[in-house]
């Protein structure tokens, strides 16, 4: 029973790994062992065919299977892939029943490893009949067919006989092989507020548009304080693109509705010059205003996708333009600070409302398709049947116009 389960398990994973394994190296081959006495760990070791066993893994591990020096048998195939080994797992799988059995999917320069084990004495043979311990002889072969005719001999006159099989490269043309890479996420910007009240996300930095220059503004300092009936943040940004401009302010007045809701429909932007001179003072305000309603309850946020824009005058082509990405903003009534709250945001109330533009294109499509229900169920119920039949016996019925 042993031996059929370590047989079952061996076409297993040498069936998983020829579907799963990716190229993992041009120097990436497998090896198989097997020989020696049989012991539990060997039966309970797992193989992982997406991992990629180096050298110095390889290594450690024949120096304890090694350990007490027994005649090493080593077949090496210059190109072996492990679709070689399913390939050919009939064959492999007379000579590996009931011994001790590893694989390794793919292994850094195999070989290399295997012919500087210490201890060993190595020998170059394409044909031997015999081999002692601590002998490392080495048989190079070209295809799998010599493979069962050498082993059978050696193996006959030595009984603790450890064989492996392995390649120098593996190239294997029937297949598209390519490296399992990790994809790089894209890497943006994103902009996070987190104030004494207020709570604010763009997946982007701020865009103000002015006079038709474009500034992203990011790193801001942050003010926020409530009143009795709003809530103003403050962001302080300090930049240099628009000539002679040193800094720009965003004051976000959130005001608080008697229903019980924030509302967010102006914002106050002010920009200050170097030279007060010239520009005939230090500050410019002005107040730009949306056409969207941000409007959400108390312990909700305020989440929109689309782009929200506020502009100084909403009737006219405004000069001064302020873009916020993936808007989502929270306010508390207690302190996020003096709280134990990390920057989680609460159950968010959308910009897209219920009655979307697919929903009231179902509704146009179903009622037209009701109305001609409707219709052609009156035309049905409408029809008149007869009602008077002729005689062959009796008088002709005739049947006015007026009828």
């Amino acid at each position: 029973m042993t031996r059929f389960r370590a047989a079952f398990c061996f076409i297993l994973v040498l069936n998983a790994a020829s579907r799963i394994v990716p190229t993992l190296a041009d120097n990436a081959v497998p090896v198989l062992l097997w020989g020696g006495s049989v012991s539990p760990d060997s039966e309970k070791s797992a193989v992982n065919p997406f991992l990629k066993t180096s050298s110095k893994e390889f290594d450690l591990f024949l120096r304890k299977r090694l350990e007490n020096l027994p005649p090493v048998l080593l077949y090496v195939k210059d190109n072996l892939c492990t679709e070689d080994l399913v390939k050919h797992k009939q064959q492999l799988q007379k000579m590996t029943t009931g011994d001790s059995l590893h694989y390794f999917p793919a292994v850094e320069r195999a070989v290399d490893t295997l012919e500087d084990l210490p201890s060993y004495n190595q020998t170059y043979s394409d044909y031997a009949d015999s081999a002692s311990d601590g002998q490392l002889l080495i048989v190079p072969i070209s295809n799998f067919d010599a493979i069962p005719e050498t082993y059978k001999t050696i193996k006959e006159s030595t009984s603790n006989l450890i064989t492996i099989l392995t390649g120098k490269s593996c190239s294997y043309n029937s297949y598209i092989r390519s490296e399992r890479v990790k994809r790089e996420t894209a890497n943006e910007k994103n902009f996070t507020i987190l104030g004494d009240y207020v709570l604010l996300y763009s997946s982007h930095p701020l865009l103000l548009q002015f006079n038709g220059t474009n500034t992203e503004l990011s790193s801001p300092t942050v003010i926020d304080n409530k009143g009795k009936n709003s809530v103003n943040m403050t962001l302080t940004f300090n930049e240099t693109k628009i000539a002679d401009v040193v800094k720009h302010k965003l004051d976000f007045i959130f005001k608080i509705l008697t229903s019980g809701y924030y509302s967010l429909k102006t914002i106050s932007y002010t920009r200050i010059y170097k030279d007060s001179t010239e520009k005939g003072g230090t500050q410019k305000e002005v107040t730009l205003e949306t056409n969207r309603d941000i409007v959400f309850p108390f312990n909700f946020s305020y989440h929109c996708s689309q782009n929200v824009t506020f502009k100084q005058n909403l009737s006219e082509v405004s000069s001064v333009l302020l873009n916020i990405k993936n808007l989502q903003v929270q306010i508390d009534a207690k302190s996020l600070k003096n709280s134990n709250r990390t920057k989680v945001f609460s159950d968010a109330y959308d910009c897209v409302g219920f009655t979307t533009i697919p929903i009231w294109t179902g509704i146009f499509v179903t009622a037209i398709l009701a109305l001609i229900m409707i219709w052609g169920l009156s035309m049905i119920i409408d029809i008149r049947t007869m009602d008077r039949f002729d005689d062959p016996k009796g008088k002709t019925i005739t049947i006015s116009a007026a009828d």
